[in-house]
Protein backbone atom coordinates (compact mmCIF):
# COMPACT_ATOMS: atom_id res chain seq x y z
CA UNK A 1 0.00 0.00 0.00
CA UNK A 2 2.55 2.73 0.80
CA UNK A 3 4.62 1.56 -2.63
CA UNK A 4 1.47 2.64 -4.06
CA UNK A 5 0.95 6.08 -2.15
CA UNK A 6 4.56 6.16 -2.92
CA UNK A 7 3.84 6.03 -6.82
CA UNK A 8 1.02 8.02 -6.41
CA UNK A 9 2.32 11.15 -4.79
CA UNK A 10 5.56 10.72 -7.25
CA UNK A 11 2.81 11.19 -10.18
CA UNK A 12 1.02 13.98 -9.18
CA UNK A 13 4.34 15.90 -8.04
CA UNK A 14 5.53 15.33 -11.47
CA UNK A 15 1.71 16.28 -13.16
CA UNK A 16 2.04 19.89 -10.66
CA UNK A 17 5.35 20.70 -11.77
CA UNK A 18 4.18 20.39 -15.44
CA UNK A 19 0.91 22.40 -15.21
CA UNK A 20 3.02 24.90 -13.58
CA UNK A 21 6.18 25.15 -14.29
CA UNK A 22 9.25 23.60 -12.54
CA UNK A 23 10.43 27.02 -9.98
CA UNK A 24 14.05 27.65 -11.60
CA UNK A 25 16.25 30.37 -9.65
CA UNK A 26 17.17 31.69 -13.07
CA UNK A 27 13.54 32.61 -13.96
CA UNK A 28 13.13 35.46 -16.89
CA UNK A 29 12.27 38.80 -15.45
CA UNK A 30 8.17 39.22 -14.57
CA UNK A 31 7.33 35.30 -14.13
CA UNK A 32 6.69 33.80 -9.94
CA UNK A 33 9.41 33.15 -8.42
CA UNK A 34 7.93 31.16 -4.87
CA UNK A 35 10.92 31.17 -3.51
CA UNK A 36 11.67 34.74 -3.16
CA UNK A 37 7.53 35.56 -2.80
CA UNK A 38 7.66 33.14 0.58
CA UNK A 39 11.15 33.60 2.24
CA UNK A 40 11.09 35.23 5.37
CA UNK A 41 6.76 35.25 5.48
CA UNK A 42 4.69 33.66 8.12
CA UNK A 43 2.12 31.19 6.67
CA UNK A 44 -0.83 30.63 9.54
CA UNK A 45 -3.09 27.43 9.41
CA UNK A 46 -6.57 28.92 10.85
CA UNK A 47 -7.78 25.42 13.07
CA UNK A 48 -11.72 25.91 13.91
CA UNK A 49 -11.35 23.66 17.03
CA UNK A 50 -9.50 23.58 20.14
CA UNK A 51 -5.84 22.14 20.73
CA UNK A 52 -5.90 18.85 21.10
CA UNK A 53 -8.46 17.14 18.90
CA UNK A 54 -7.45 14.87 16.13
CA UNK A 55 -7.76 18.41 13.38
CA UNK A 56 -5.43 20.52 15.60
CA UNK A 57 -3.24 17.25 16.39
CA UNK A 58 -3.06 17.41 12.14
CA UNK A 59 -2.42 20.95 11.56
CA UNK A 60 0.14 20.94 14.02
CA UNK A 61 2.56 18.20 12.80
CA UNK A 62 1.78 19.96 9.20
CA UNK A 63 2.80 23.03 10.29
CA UNK A 64 6.24 21.38 12.12
CA UNK A 65 7.42 20.05 8.50
CA UNK A 66 5.31 22.01 5.64
CA UNK A 67 7.21 25.14 5.63
CA UNK A 68 10.73 22.93 4.64
CA UNK A 69 9.32 21.96 1.99
CA UNK A 70 7.94 25.26 0.64
CA UNK A 71 10.54 27.24 -1.60
CA UNK A 72 11.43 30.03 0.50
CA UNK A 73 11.44 28.16 4.12
CA UNK A 74 8.41 30.39 5.39
CA UNK A 75 7.46 29.63 8.87
CA UNK A 76 4.50 28.32 9.37
CA UNK A 77 1.94 28.39 12.52
CA UNK A 78 -1.36 27.33 13.91
CA UNK A 79 -3.77 29.28 15.18
CA UNK A 80 -7.38 27.92 16.76
CA UNK A 81 -10.49 30.73 16.10
CA UNK A 82 -13.40 28.78 17.45
CA UNK A 83 -16.47 28.39 16.35
CA UNK A 84 -15.21 26.61 13.54
CA UNK A 85 -17.70 28.89 11.68
CA UNK A 86 -15.70 32.00 12.70
CA UNK A 87 -13.00 30.21 11.28
CA UNK A 88 -13.96 29.46 7.84
CA UNK A 89 -15.30 33.68 7.73
CA UNK A 90 -12.09 34.64 8.76
CA UNK A 91 -10.52 32.88 5.94
CA UNK A 92 -12.98 34.01 3.50
CA UNK A 93 -12.09 37.09 4.32
CA UNK A 94 -8.43 36.97 4.25
CA UNK A 95 -6.06 38.79 2.08
CA UNK A 96 -5.95 36.20 -0.74
CA UNK A 97 -1.60 36.04 -0.87
CA UNK A 98 -1.19 32.36 0.26
CA UNK A 99 0.02 33.35 3.76
CA UNK A 100 -4.04 32.39 5.31
CA UNK A 101 -5.04 28.88 5.11
CA UNK A 102 -7.71 26.37 6.84
CA UNK A 103 -7.24 23.04 7.88
CA UNK A 104 -11.15 22.34 7.42
CA UNK A 105 -13.31 18.77 9.08
CA UNK A 106 -15.71 19.15 6.45
CA UNK A 107 -16.30 20.65 2.79
CA UNK A 108 -18.75 23.75 5.05
CA UNK A 109 -21.23 23.54 1.76
CA UNK A 110 -24.13 22.55 4.49
CA UNK A 111 -22.95 25.64 6.71
CA UNK A 112 -22.76 27.97 3.68
CA UNK A 113 -26.85 27.22 3.53
CA UNK A 114 -28.19 26.62 6.52
CA UNK A 115 -25.91 28.92 9.25
CA UNK A 116 -26.46 32.57 9.57
CA UNK A 117 -23.33 33.27 11.02
CA UNK A 118 -21.72 31.72 7.71
CA UNK A 119 -20.22 35.01 5.28
CA UNK A 120 -18.71 32.72 2.89
CA UNK A 121 -19.21 30.82 -0.30
CA UNK A 122 -17.53 27.03 -0.62
CA UNK A 123 -17.84 27.39 -4.46
CA UNK A 124 -15.00 30.19 -4.10
CA UNK A 125 -12.41 28.89 -2.36
CA UNK A 126 -9.17 28.59 -3.61
CA UNK A 127 -8.00 23.80 -2.40
CA UNK A 128 -4.75 23.15 -1.99
CA UNK A 129 -5.77 19.30 -1.18
CA UNK A 130 -7.24 17.22 1.49
CA UNK A 131 -5.29 14.29 2.70
CA UNK A 132 -8.28 11.58 3.96
CA UNK A 133 -11.98 10.99 3.62
CA UNK A 134 -14.42 10.74 6.40
CA UNK A 135 -15.15 7.06 8.36
CA UNK A 136 -18.16 8.83 10.34
CA UNK A 137 -18.38 6.20 12.15
CA UNK A 138 -20.93 7.11 15.60
CA UNK A 139 -19.05 5.84 18.52
CA UNK A 140 -20.94 5.37 21.40
CA UNK A 141 -19.58 4.65 25.49
CA UNK A 142 -19.44 1.39 26.77
CA UNK A 143 -22.83 1.75 29.30
CA UNK A 144 -25.00 2.55 25.76
CA UNK A 145 -27.79 -0.94 25.74
CA UNK A 146 -27.47 -1.05 21.99
CA UNK A 147 -25.00 -2.79 20.47
CA UNK A 148 -25.02 -0.84 16.68
CA UNK A 149 -27.73 1.11 14.44
CA UNK A 150 -29.55 -1.98 13.83
CA UNK A 151 -30.32 -3.13 17.30
CA UNK A 152 -31.33 0.46 17.89
CA UNK A 153 -33.94 1.02 15.34
CA UNK A 154 -37.45 1.24 17.34
CA UNK A 155 -35.70 1.55 20.64
CA UNK A 156 -36.80 3.07 24.02
CA UNK A 157 -33.11 4.17 24.98
CA UNK A 158 -32.18 7.85 24.15
CA UNK A 159 -28.95 8.63 23.06
CA UNK A 160 -27.34 11.57 24.12
CA UNK A 161 -25.07 13.15 21.92
CA UNK A 162 -22.49 15.57 22.00
CA UNK A 163 -22.91 18.95 19.58
CA UNK A 164 -22.65 22.40 19.25
CA UNK A 165 -25.72 23.17 16.96
CA UNK A 166 -28.46 22.13 15.78
CA UNK A 167 -28.07 23.40 11.97
CA UNK A 168 -24.47 21.52 11.83
CA UNK A 169 -23.88 19.31 9.10
CA UNK A 170 -23.35 15.88 11.06
CA UNK A 171 -26.52 17.04 13.62
CA UNK A 172 -28.73 16.88 10.59
CA UNK A 173 -27.41 13.34 9.45
CA UNK A 174 -28.28 12.52 12.94
CA UNK A 175 -31.56 14.05 12.80
CA UNK A 176 -32.36 12.07 9.46
CA UNK A 177 -31.12 9.01 11.22
CA UNK A 178 -33.32 9.20 14.29
CA UNK A 179 -36.50 10.43 12.56
CA UNK A 180 -36.47 7.55 9.87
CA UNK A 181 -35.08 5.23 11.81
CA UNK A 182 -36.73 5.77 14.89
CA UNK A 183 -33.50 6.20 16.93
CA UNK A 184 -34.55 8.28 20.05
CA UNK A 185 -31.93 10.98 20.46
CA UNK A 186 -31.11 14.47 22.13
CA UNK A 187 -28.05 16.68 21.70
CA UNK A 188 -25.54 17.77 24.50
CA UNK A 189 -25.17 21.39 23.59
CA UNK A 190 -21.55 22.63 24.01
CA UNK A 191 -19.56 19.83 23.07
CA UNK A 192 -16.97 21.18 19.79
CA UNK A 193 -14.91 18.85 18.63
CA UNK A 194 -12.97 15.71 19.71
CA UNK A 195 -11.19 16.21 22.84
CA UNK A 196 -14.59 17.60 24.29
CA UNK A 197 -16.08 14.58 23.09
CA UNK A 198 -13.66 12.40 24.19
CA UNK A 199 -13.93 13.84 28.24
CA UNK A 200 -17.87 13.82 27.85
CA UNK A 201 -17.89 9.85 26.77
CA UNK A 202 -15.32 9.47 29.43
CA UNK A 203 -17.39 11.06 32.20
CA UNK A 204 -20.91 9.81 30.52
CA UNK A 205 -21.79 12.71 30.18
CA UNK A 206 -22.67 12.01 26.40
CA UNK A 207 -23.53 8.45 25.21
CA UNK A 208 -22.25 9.17 21.42
CA UNK A 209 -19.88 11.04 19.38
CA UNK A 210 -19.89 11.95 15.89
CA UNK A 211 -16.92 14.05 14.04
CA UNK A 212 -18.71 16.98 12.56
CA UNK A 213 -18.77 16.89 9.05
CA UNK A 214 -15.03 14.72 8.54
CA UNK A 215 -12.42 13.17 10.76
CA UNK A 216 -12.28 9.68 11.67
CA UNK A 217 -12.14 8.61 15.00
CA UNK A 218 -12.38 4.94 14.28
CA UNK A 219 -8.84 5.15 13.41
CA UNK A 220 -7.30 8.09 15.45
CA UNK A 221 -8.64 6.62 18.69
CA UNK A 222 -6.03 3.84 19.01
CA UNK A 223 -3.30 6.60 19.36
CA UNK A 224 -5.20 9.83 21.12
CA UNK A 225 -6.79 7.07 23.52
CA UNK A 226 -4.57 3.71 23.19
CA UNK A 227 -7.01 0.85 24.40
CA UNK A 228 -10.13 2.30 24.29
CA UNK A 229 -11.69 1.03 21.20
CA UNK A 230 -9.57 -2.68 22.67
CA UNK A 231 -11.08 -2.67 26.01
CA UNK A 232 -14.61 -1.46 24.98
CA UNK A 233 -14.23 1.56 26.78
CA UNK A 234 -15.98 3.10 23.55
CA UNK A 235 -17.14 1.35 20.41
CA UNK A 236 -18.09 1.52 16.91
CA UNK A 237 -22.34 1.76 16.55
CA UNK A 238 -23.16 2.75 13.14
CA UNK A 239 -22.11 4.76 10.03
CA UNK A 240 -23.61 7.93 9.09
CA UNK A 241 -21.30 9.02 5.96
CA UNK A 242 -22.01 7.99 2.58
CA UNK A 243 -22.05 4.52 1.58
CA UNK A 244 -19.27 4.38 -0.91
CA UNK A 245 -16.71 5.33 1.79
CA UNK A 246 -15.36 1.85 3.04
CA UNK A 247 -14.19 1.30 6.35
CA UNK A 248 -10.98 -0.35 7.03
CA UNK A 249 -9.15 -1.73 9.66
CA UNK A 250 -7.13 0.28 12.61
CA UNK A 251 -4.51 0.12 14.79
CA UNK A 252 -6.50 -1.95 17.85
CA UNK A 253 -9.45 -3.84 15.73
CA UNK A 254 -10.50 -5.37 12.44
CA UNK A 255 -13.39 -3.34 10.61
CA UNK A 256 -16.33 -2.58 12.33
CA UNK A 257 -19.23 -4.93 11.75
CA UNK A 258 -21.92 -1.34 11.81
CA UNK A 259 -24.66 -0.74 9.21
CA UNK A 260 -24.59 2.17 7.25
CA UNK A 261 -27.76 4.27 7.42
CA UNK A 262 -28.39 3.33 4.22
CA UNK A 263 -28.64 0.19 4.88
CA UNK A 264 -31.38 0.40 6.77
CA UNK A 265 -33.50 2.89 4.86
CA UNK A 266 -36.30 1.08 3.07
CA UNK A 267 -37.32 4.42 0.98
CA UNK A 268 -35.80 4.79 -2.13
CA UNK A 269 -35.76 8.52 -2.12
CA UNK A 270 -35.00 8.91 1.59
CA UNK A 271 -31.53 6.69 0.81
CA UNK A 272 -30.26 9.42 -1.87
CA UNK A 273 -31.89 12.44 -0.05
CA UNK A 274 -29.54 10.93 2.87
CA UNK A 275 -26.81 9.95 0.66
CA UNK A 276 -26.20 13.11 -1.47
CA UNK A 277 -26.89 14.91 2.11
CA UNK A 278 -23.78 12.73 3.61
CA UNK A 279 -21.23 13.43 0.40
CA UNK A 280 -22.17 16.97 0.66
CA UNK A 281 -21.41 17.17 4.52
CA UNK A 282 -18.57 14.30 5.21
CA UNK A 283 -17.71 13.35 1.73
CA UNK A 284 -13.45 15.14 2.35
CA UNK A 285 -12.80 15.02 5.78
CA UNK A 286 -9.78 16.68 6.19
CA UNK A 287 -8.91 19.83 3.64
CA UNK A 288 -6.39 22.78 3.36
CA UNK A 289 -8.09 25.68 2.29
CA UNK A 290 -7.18 29.29 0.84
CA UNK A 291 -9.24 32.68 0.36
CA UNK A 292 -10.97 33.20 -2.86
CA UNK A 293 -9.13 34.47 -5.32
CA UNK A 294 -5.66 33.41 -4.56
CA UNK A 295 -3.35 33.27 -7.14
CA UNK A 296 -3.04 30.64 -9.18
CA UNK A 297 0.76 30.36 -9.12
CA UNK A 298 0.57 30.60 -5.19
CA UNK A 299 -1.52 28.03 -5.01
CA UNK A 300 0.08 25.94 -7.91
CA UNK A 301 2.97 26.25 -5.41
CA UNK A 302 1.37 25.41 -2.53
CA UNK A 303 -0.11 22.44 -3.84
CA UNK A 304 3.84 20.92 -5.31
CA UNK A 305 5.10 21.42 -1.66
CA UNK A 306 1.51 19.89 0.14
CA UNK A 307 2.45 16.96 -1.96
CA UNK A 308 5.92 16.83 -1.67
CA UNK A 309 5.57 16.90 1.79
CA UNK A 310 3.46 13.67 2.20
CA UNK A 311 5.52 11.83 -0.32
CA UNK A 312 7.96 12.59 2.69
CA UNK A 313 8.15 8.80 4.24
CA UNK A 314 8.96 10.17 8.04
CA UNK A 315 6.35 12.41 7.73
CA UNK A 316 3.42 10.33 5.78
CA UNK A 317 4.06 7.77 8.48
CA UNK A 318 3.81 10.03 11.45
CA UNK A 319 0.38 11.49 10.19
CA UNK A 320 -1.12 7.95 8.95
CA UNK A 321 0.04 7.35 12.51
CA UNK A 322 -2.29 10.39 13.75
CA UNK A 323 -5.17 9.66 11.53
CA UNK A 324 -4.81 5.70 11.95
CA UNK A 325 -5.41 5.21 8.30
CA UNK A 326 -3.47 5.28 4.91
CA UNK A 327 -3.00 9.23 3.27
CA UNK A 328 -5.71 9.31 0.50
CA UNK A 329 -4.15 12.27 -1.66
CA UNK A 330 -6.79 14.42 -3.85
CA UNK A 331 -5.63 17.92 -4.76
CA UNK A 332 -7.12 20.62 -5.06
CA UNK A 333 -7.83 21.27 -8.82
CA UNK A 334 -10.28 18.00 -8.62
CA UNK A 335 -12.06 19.50 -5.45
CA UNK A 336 -12.55 22.93 -6.45
CA UNK A 337 -15.32 21.30 -9.40
CA UNK A 338 -16.40 18.28 -6.71
CA UNK A 339 -17.33 21.44 -4.44
CA UNK A 340 -19.19 23.06 -6.72
CA UNK A 341 -21.17 20.45 -8.08
CA UNK A 342 -21.83 19.78 -4.43
CA UNK A 343 -23.25 23.70 -3.91
CA UNK A 344 -25.43 22.96 -6.35
CA UNK A 345 -26.68 19.75 -5.48
CA UNK A 346 -27.29 20.85 -2.03
CA UNK A 347 -29.22 23.85 -3.03
CA UNK A 348 -31.72 21.54 -4.98
CA UNK A 349 -32.54 19.54 -2.21
CA UNK A 350 -32.37 22.25 0.52
CA UNK A 351 -35.94 23.03 1.17
CA UNK A 352 -36.35 18.71 1.88
CA UNK A 353 -33.50 18.81 4.24
CA UNK A 354 -35.14 22.09 6.32
CA UNK A 355 -37.42 19.66 8.15
CA UNK A 356 -34.41 18.09 9.63
CA UNK A 357 -33.18 21.37 11.45
CA UNK A 358 -36.34 22.02 13.02
CA UNK A 359 -36.03 18.33 13.95
CA UNK A 360 -32.45 18.61 15.87
CA UNK A 361 -33.76 22.07 17.37
CA UNK A 362 -36.54 19.89 19.05
CA UNK A 363 -33.60 18.06 20.57
CA UNK A 364 -31.71 20.27 21.93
Amino acid sequence: MRTVLRALAAGIVAAVVLASGAWATDQPSGKFDPAAYFAGKTIRIIVGFRAGGGTDIQARHFAAQWGDFIPGKPRVTVSNITPDIAATNLLYESKPDGLTLELTASSYVVEQFIDAQAKFNVAEMRIIGSHNGSSSILMVNKDFPYKTLRENVGGKTVMRIGAIRPDSGFAMRIAAMSQWLDVPVKFVSGVNGTSQALIGLERNDIDGYLAGGGGGPWYSLPFIRPGWLKDGTVRAWGNLGPSDIKIGPNAELPPPDVPYVTDLLKDAEQKKLYDVFAEVDAGYGKIFMAPPGTPDPVIDALRQSYVALLANKDFRAKLEEIMGEPVNVTLGDKIEPNLRALVRQYGQSAKQYEGWIDWAKARF
